[in-house]
């Protein structure tokens, strides 16, 4: 059941709280309105070699994050989960009063003794392989609009999720995907199946010129995006250089990720048949978005 500003009672002590942002489209930016932070310790489906302290954390629909909160810290006896992302993010309204708090920690005064303790030392997995790739795709995020430019659909690679499967990586195997966000919105991309690690991230100069070549003949190297993809950097954050399975895609940016179809502890194919009907799927996780129909499929091979 879910609950608008709830309120919880906590002791003098250390919280682990696993955080899913479950909203149709709202972007949170959580922060303590008392000052405490977030030790991150985990995002989606895996763990970061050592936790990342953070005063303020930025969850996309659908994404996860696992955090421990000390609540011995606290110099005073409440605090405030609040939020201050735009919406629609990053370049929508700000937030107000009503949707600016979250949920309220009342916490109790005696202090205690805590002998829980946070590890120094996570989970190291595999460090991502760029020689291991066997393939490199690029998929473009469109958005169409009205003669009056107001939206009314958005694509993958400009095709409808109807239209055949084009992306068909074989189990077990690594691949680069270049991401190209043509929009105005930050798309949390979910790939199933998969798990995939950040490389870089690039901003594209000259972003309307490129955009106008890719929605008449859809192809980033006939569009020569080597030469638009040469901006500024983006630093992908401490917490988030580890495996995900959602990303947020920053609008006219080129994303790079190493995509992994298997497990990430292991050269290990999946233990059932990925191969099996009637397959996968990978979208943006805006629930507007992928409705309408920011979403294909994603058919695994052997």
């Amino acid at each position: 059941m879910a609950k608008a500003w709830p309120r919880m009672i906590v002791r003098r002590r250390k919280y682990r709280f696993r955080i899913i942002n479950a909203s149709n489209a709202r972007f949170f930016k959580f922060f303590f309105t008392n000052g405490l932070g977030f030790f991150h310790v985990a995002s989606d489906s895996a763990y970061h070699e050592q936790p990342v302290f953070m005063n303020e954390i930025l969850v996309a629909p659908s994404e996860i994050a696992d955090v421990i909160v000390d609540f011995s810290t606290s110099k005073s006896d409440s605090a405030i989960l609040a939020n201050d992302a735009p919406y629609p993010y990053p370049s929508g309204d700000p937030v107000n009063e009503a949707n600016g708090k979250v949920m309220k920690f009342i916490i109790k005064q005696h202090q205690e003794i805590d002998t829980g303790r946070i590890p120094a030392k996570l989970i190291k997995y595999p460090s991502p392989d760029l020689s291991s790739a066997s393939l490199t795709r690029y998929i473009a995020m469109y958005e169409y609009t009205s003669d009056i430019d107001e939206p009314t659909h958005l694509y993958i690679n400009g095709k409808s999720y109807e239209e055949p499967v084009t992306e068909t990586p074989k189990t077990g195997t690594t691949e680069v995907w270049n991401v190209i966000n043509l929009t105005e919105d930050n798309h949390p991309l979910h790939i199933h199946l998969g798990l995939f690690v950040v490389l870089d991230q690039t901003e594209l100069k000259n972003v309307d010129e490129f955009r106008d070549c890719m929605l008449k003949i859809n192809d980033a190297i006939k569009c020569q995006i080597s030469k638009y993809a040469r901006g500024k950097k983006l630093n992908v954050p401490a917490h988030e250089k580890g495996w995900k399975n959602v990303y947020k895609m920053t609008p006219g940016y080129v994303t790079k990720i190493l995509l992994r179809f298997s497990y990430i502890h292991s050269n290990e194919s999946y233990p059932f048949d990925a191969t099996a009907e009637p397959g996968y799927v990978y979208h943006c996780h805006i629930l507007d978005h992928e409705d309408n129909v920011m979403m294909r499929p994603l058919k695994l091979i052997n």
